[in-house]
């Protein structure tokens, strides 16, 4: 199988997290980026030279044996949220970039329930994209792959719901945004390796999982690790998830380091660097299970 070595960079919410006395606290606050720290991403990754491509687009070369852009990097939004096109996409649509976003097919239009179980804590309610929005983003350039028909842990489901949720959430999406569906990405990351079947038996081009899963390989078109990109990442961290380094780096015992990569960039995390700075800062580990 041809493999496809292209770092992929992951998000979620781009907004800003409230203040805990307005409402709850969101339980996983590393998933939300301000818009403005999203901005100084892509600042630093136009100023690096990266060229973003969607997923799909990525994947369509790397099978047809076609060399990719040098310091090619790929941007993925899960969920489908709405700040995706309130906040994401006049960025992007400034500086010329595109990006893969995965929707949960059976959710188009509502929230994110999978956060919140009845009876538990849960995550912030999110609005969702529905078809018409996903069908406008397509338009201006932004892929729209599956992210599971109600986001269940695949690993966890039988052989029946998982055929619905990877295969049948594809058709799915594709009736609803007409147009073909070429990618996916595992609920929270997780798949095993009949997940990863169903996902490559199913006519995607590729599937996305997350660094740190175990069942992640790199170079793998059905299990290839995302890096997640957070608010506490600096420039140092986040050009070592775009160059592809990172894996190598995340080996590292590596803590003391950042912690003084960090004292010493202080205030300057993540901006672009002006004309004659270079990257200096960097964070720990960002949380991965989303």
């Amino acid at each position: 199988m041809t493999g496809l070595r292209v770092p992929v960079l992951m998000f979620h919410h781009v907004e800003a997290v409230p203040a805990a006395d307005l409402v709850p606290p969101p339980l996983h606050p590393d998933s939300y980026l301000a818009r403005p720290k999203l901005a100084a991403v892509l600042d630093t990754l136009a100023y690096h030279g990266h060229r973003t491509m969607t997923l799909a687009e990525a994947a369509a070369r790397s099978r047809a044996g076609r060399r990719l852009p040098r310091r090619a990097v790929v941007l993925t939004f899960d969920d489908g949220c709405r700040c995706f096109r309130e906040q994401v996409m006049p960025e992007l649509a400034a500086r010329g970039m595109t990006a893969t976003l995965f929707a949960v097919s059976g959710e188009l239009g509502g929230s994110n329930r999978w956060d919140r179980p009845p009876g538990k804590p849960g995550e912030r309610r999110e609005e969702l994209l529905d078809a018409a929005a996903l069908r406008a983003l397509i338009a201006a350039g932004v892929e729209v792959g599956s992210h599971g028909r109600r986001h269940l842990d695949l690993t966890a489901c039988d052989d029946a719901t998982l055929a619905g949720e990877v295969a049948g959430s594809r058709e799915d999406l594709a009736a609803a945004i007409g147009s073909p569906v070429a990618t996916f990405c595992y609920p929270y990351g997780r798949l095993d390796a009949r997940v990863r079947a169903a996902a490559a038996g199913a006519g995607y081009a590729a599937a996305a999982a997350i660094h740190g899963v175990s069942e992640a390989r790199s170079g793998d078109l059905f299990a290839l690790p995302r890096l997640a990109v957070n608010p506490r990442d600096g420039r140092f961290e986040l050009l070592l998830k775009a160059s592809g380094a990172y894996r190598w780096w995340s080996r590292l015992p590596r803590l003391g380091l950042l912690q003084v990569l960090r004292r010493g960039a202080a205030g300057g995390a993540g901006v672009a660097p002006a004309a004659s700075a270079k990257p200096s800062s960097s964070q720990e580990v960002p949380h991965d299970e989303q």
